[in-house]
């Protein structure tokens, strides 16, 4: 016959080891898990710094899709230094929901998504540092760029009310530097607004 194996129970010694062993192993659990924990948060913490590393030196607006305004500035001059080289035109067009109205962020993305779908491969749309919508438009004449802007105009009044306003320019005639050629579709749609016709695009004089 086997011999009986000791039964711990009736050996105190052995079952205080056990249980001195097991608060061990519970006491370097919970210090692993303490310390996982600190290192799930630093790591959440470093992931939300990179990611603001990356919004702040993305070209495009993380909300609309938009390229940022130093994006667009940047670019916008590029195609200026172009169109000059190769005596080419710029179509230019600046849109904005009507000021009078509460803001909303819901119609700023829609009407961004509808610049940026209207636009043809090499266009550029982007934020304005006076927080409008700018589009430029290489090759472009401004008739070119008034079919595009009525387009978009047509596309918000039937989807979204038509709440947008546009003004429309043209490089070199309204302006060869970048800030004059802006401030001449911003005073074009600054006179659309004044008319009160959100379908009808301002034209720089």
């Amino acid at each position: 016959m086997r011999p009986r194996r000791p039964d711990p129970l009736h050996e105190p010694d052995r079952v205080d080891e056990r249980v001195d062993e097991l608060l061990r192993r519970n006491a370097e659990l919970k210090e692993r898990a303490l310390h996982l924990s600190e290192e799930l948060v630093q790591m959440k913490a470093q992931l939300h710094q990179a990611q603001a590393r990356i919004a702040a030196v993305s070209p495009i607006e993380e909300a609309t899709g938009l390229l940022t305004v130093g994006e667009m500035q940047a670019r916008a001059l590029v195609e200026i230094a172009r169109a000059s080289r190769y005596e080419r035109e710029l179509g230019l067009v600046v849109f904005e929901l009507e000021p009078s109205l509460p803001p909303d962020a819901e119609r700023s993305r829609a009407l961004a998504e509808l610049c940026r779908m209207q636009c043809r491969a090499g266009d550029l749309a982007g934020r304005g540092d006076l927080g409008d919508i700018v589009v430029l438009l290489p090759e472009t004449s401004l008739g070119g760029a008034l079919v595009m802007a009525s387009r978009i105009l047509s596309l918000d009044a039937a989807h979204a009310g038509g709440h947008a306003r546009a003004g429309c320019a043209s490089w070199p005639r309204h302006g060869r530097a970048l800030a004059a050629f802006l401030a001449a579709a911003r005073g074009a749609l600054r006179a659309a607004r004044s008319a009160g016709d959100s379908s009808v695009p301002g034209i720089a004089a």
